[in-house]
């Protein structure tokens, strides 16, 4: 962990966030908010619907660390994020819009209500599983929102927008904790941003940094569909290989 504590870092990246999905929500004109979405292809509505439904699962594990009930596992992700967009398709922008901000506040309210202490914890099955409590706070508060607000950034065909806000998160994640594993981490989930899109040099330069740091992630990398793109390259057969 750097300078100050796991929850007051946590909370200014969360504030960075908020601010990244305000500033997006503004540039969309009424047609962007409501667009209607396909399956495959989100509309910014569906994507705002999607981290939301998230989020208010991370609220009640926030609330499961102070005591209250945690929320029930999830067997199958697809088929949730599948039902969420069936669920959430025919709302209007306002009406998603009205529920992301009072999930919002919820969610500032239980992590208000967390100590240090707390977030540091690894809670059970039903928590968040083998993690520690600021982890899944700083994945789920914080890249997965970023991570939809960079696709819809894609999807607007600004690839420039898309990897300024992919950067801006993965800078305010490494600085929530210097050890080899969580430096590792987020170096690797920007290196696939990289692959995704075709920028295979930067992609490669950051997956060398993280498996240094993480040497777990040459076996991960292996089978991540995200870097399909790099599999014929030679520098990163020997990554690979050196693993």
């Amino acid at each position: 962990m750097t300078g100050s504590s796991y929850k007051d870092n946590l909370g200014k990246l969360l504030a960075d966030v908020r601010a990244e999905e305000q500033t997006l929500w503004d540039s969309l004109n009424d047609d962007e908010h409501n667009v209607a979405g396909e399956i495959d292809r989100w509309a910014p509505k569906d994507h705002l619907a999607h981290a939301t439904f998230w989020t208010e699962r991370l609220v009640k594990q926030l609330q499961a660390a102070a005591g209250g009930e945690p929320p029930g596992s999830i067997e199958d992700y697809q088929k949730t994020n599948d039902e969420v967009y069936e669920t959430n398709k025919d709302r209007s922008w306002e009406d998603i819009l009205a529920w992301a901000e009072e999930v919002s506040r919820q969610f500032h309210t239980a992590f208000d209500a967390v100590s240090e202490e707390m977030l540091q914890d690894i809670p059970g099955p039903e928590g968040t599983g083998s993690l520690p409590l600021w982890q899944n706070v700083a994945f789920t508060g914080a890249y997965h929102p970023m991570h939809h607000i960079a696709d819809i950034y894609l999807e607007r065909g600004d690839i420039q927008g898309a990897q300024a806000v992919q950067e801006r998160v993965a800078e305010g994640l490494a600085g929530l904790d210097e050890s080899d594993a969580w430096q590792g981490r987020t170096q690797y989930n920007l290196a696939c941003f990289y692959a995704l899109h075709d920028k295979s040099e930067r992609a490669l330069a950051l997956l060398k940094t993280a498996m240094k740091y993480s040497p777990n992630l040459v076996e991960w990398s292996k089978q991540d569909s995200d870097l399909d793109t790099l599999r014929e390259l030679l520098e990163f057969q020997a990554m690979v290989a050196d693993g």
